[in-house]
C-alpha cells in the first residue's frame, strides 16, 4: 500500500480546470442559502477567466501555501488513515523552498522540516532530530523537475470534454469554478494526471496495469477577480483501483490556500543549520 500512498500524494495538485463558455452566476452563501451580492457582474466567460488565470500563474514567482490532507487507504481488511498539514514558502527562480510537514499515520506522528536553496538541500531527520545536508544532485534534480512544470503551457484541449460539467460562479471579489462528477471519463483524467505528476523513479507502467474507477470527484477553485491568482482550492475524491487482483479504495480530501504571491523575496537557511548539518551521500539514516 505504501506505493499508492506516494502516487496519491503526487496527484494532490495535479488538476487544472478547463475553459467553459458561460458567464458566472452569483454564488450561494452556504450559511444563509441566499445568493451573494455582486456589485459589478463580470461579463467574462469561464474560459476567459481560466486563460487569464493561466497567464497570471506564469508571472507567479513566489508564494506561501498551507494545505491539509485527509486520506484513507483501504485494501481488504487493511485500512490506513493519513493526516497531513503542510506549511510552505517557495520561490521559483532560482528555486528555493522552506517546508514543514506534519503527518499522522496509524496513530504515529512525524514532522518533516526542510530547506532547499542554492546553498543546498537540508532536511531534519524526524527520528534523530538532527539536520542533514542531502547530496547536491538532489537540488539539481528537483530544480529540473520544477522547471519542466513551470515552463510548460497549459494544454486546455486536454480538458475540453469536461467543459459542460463545470459550475461557474462569482462573488464580489472572486470567481469560483466547481467540478462535480464520477465515472469512466474522470477515471481517464485521473490516470493521465497521475502519470504526469508521479515522483521521479516511480514505475509508470504500474498505472497502465491498474483498473481505476472514480466514484466521486468534487473540486473547487477560487480565483481573485483583480489579480487572477488562484487563492484556494478544495478537493474531495473517492476512487478504487485494481492492480493485479488487489483492490484499493482511496478516500481523500485536500484543502489549500495560497497567499503572499510574489511577496517573498528571499528564503534563507539559518546559519546554525548550515554549520551543523551532517552531510549525507546515500540516505538520511546513514551514521
Amino acid at each position: 500500500m505504501k506505493k499508492w500512498t506516494i502516487i496519491c500524494a503526487a496527484g494532490i495538485l495535479a488538476f487544472v480546470l478547463s475553459a467553459c463558455g458561460q458567464t458566472a452566476v452569483p454564488k450561494e452563501n452556504p450559511l444563509t442559502g441566499k445568493k451573494e451580492e455582486v456589485v459589478v457582474k463580470s461579463e467574462l466567460t469561464a474560459g476567459e477567466v481560466m486563460k487569464k488565470a493561466n497567464a497570471a500563474a506564469e508571472t507567479q514567482q513566489s508564494m506561501h501555501s498551507d494545505m491539509e490532507i485527509l486520506q484513507t487507504l483501504e485494501m481488504g481488511d487493511e485500512k490506513q488513515e493519513i493526516t497531513s498539514t503542510i506549511d510552505m514558502d517557495m520561490i521559483l527562480e532560482p528555486l528555493a523552498m522552506r517546508q514543514t510537514m506534519n503527518m499522522q499515520v496509524g496513530g504515529e506522528e512525524m514532522a518533516i522540516e526542510q530547506y532547499m536553496t542554492e546553498e543546498g538541500f537540508f532536511m531534519k531527520d524526524p527520528q534523530s532530530g538532527r539536520w542533514v545536508k542531502l547530496p547536491n544532485d538532489m537540488y539539481k534534480e528537483v530544480t529540473g523537475q520544477m522547471a519542466g512544470v513551470t515552463e510548460s503551457p497549459v494544454d486546455f484541449s486536454m480538458y475540453k470534454e469536461y467543459a459542460k460539467d463545470f459550475i461557474f460562479e462569482e462573488t464580489h471579489d472572486e470567481y469560483v469554478l466547481t467540478l462535480e462528477g464520477s465515472g469512466e471519463k474522470f477515471s481517464g483524467l485521473m490516470k493521465e494526471m497521475l502519470g504526469k505528476n508521479m515522483p521521479a523513479g516511480t514505475d509508470e507502467a504500474m498505472l497502465e496495469e491498474t483498473d481505476m474507477k472514480v466514484e466521486k470527484i468534487n473540486l473547487q477553485f477560487s480565483i481573485d477577480k483583480k489579480t487572477f491568482f488562484t487563492k484556494d482550492f478544495d478537493m474531495d475524491m473517492i476512487m478504487t483501483m485494481d492492480e493485479q487482483g488487489q483492490k484499493i479504495k482511496v478516500t481523500q480530501n485536500v484543502t489549500g490556500t495560497m497567499t503572499k504571491i510574489n511577496e517573498i523575496d528571499e528564503i534563507k537557511i539559518p546559519k546554525e543549520i548550515i554549520d551543523n548539518a551532517q552531510k549525507m551521500d546515500s540516505g538520511i539514516n546513514q551514521q
